[in-house]
């Protein structure tokens, strides 16, 4: 066998051997980057920020506004239907946004079991850097309902309660007096607007604003 065709055959067992390496690897990159997506909201590198978006000053008035604001609280919307049904199988067709994001639903469906009023399963997943996107799932159905709009801060919610909190406040920076805080009431088969409320930097409270704030953010 002569040197051309060696250098050729240990070329071409190095490639084999790499392709075989990020094969087995990456065999589930699909499940481990919606994984990923859900677990973690990305948020905007706040090291750099000043004044009233610092992470100093967010995480001190966090602290000195932190039960003080008369907001909706989970205890006074509970759950009121439920379901025990461990092997959610989610409808993908119930709704155009389980075609779009079938894995992420489904990942986190699994992932979550029932989280939220009762009987639904909660999905969560990344859109971008300090962006997220979510729906609700029937646990018994597995009908999809999309959480409406794009969210900075995810949503919070609790297995035996119907409030549903979009843009959660965490003030760790970054935090913009724009960024609406929505509560929703679980109303059997889609959200009821309850309130929005904002950070008023300068005053140093949280301030209920118009609903209309709510639907300027998510339309």
């Amino acid at each position: 066998m002569n040197k051309k065709i060696k250098v050729i055959l240990l070329i071409f067992t190095i490639l084999i051997g790499t392709w075989a390496y990020f094969f087995w690897k990456f065999r589930d990159i699909g499940d481990s980057s919606v994984a990923s997506l859900y677990v973690q909201n990305d948020q905007e590198d706040t090291s750099s920020e000043k004044g009233p978006y610092s992470q100093k000053f967010q995480e001190k008035l966090f602290y000195e506004l932190k039960g003080k604001e008369k907001l909706p609280k989970f205890e006074d919307f509970p759950a009121t239907v439920f379901s025990d049904n461990k092997n959610i199988i989610v409808d993908v067709n119930s709704d155009p946004i389980g075609k779009i994001f079938p894995t992420a639903i489904r990942y986190s469906v699994k992932y979550n079991g029932i989280s939220f009023a009762g009987k639904y399963s909660t999905a969560e997943w990344g859109c971008g850097t300090g962006c997220q996107n979510g729906a609700i799932v029937d646990a018994d159905t597995g009908h999809i309902y999309p959480i409406p709009g794009l969210m900075v801060s995810g949503f919070e919610v609790r297995k035996d309660s119907r409030l549903l909190i979009q843009n959660p406040l965490l003030m760790k920076g970054g935090w913009r007096e724009w960024y609406p805080i929505i509560y929703w009431e679980w109303a059997g088969n889609k959200l009821k607007l309850i309130s929005v409320y904002k950070v008023d930097f300068v005053k140093k409270e949280i301030i209920e604003t118009g609903q209309d704030d709510a639907f300027n953010w998510i339309n």
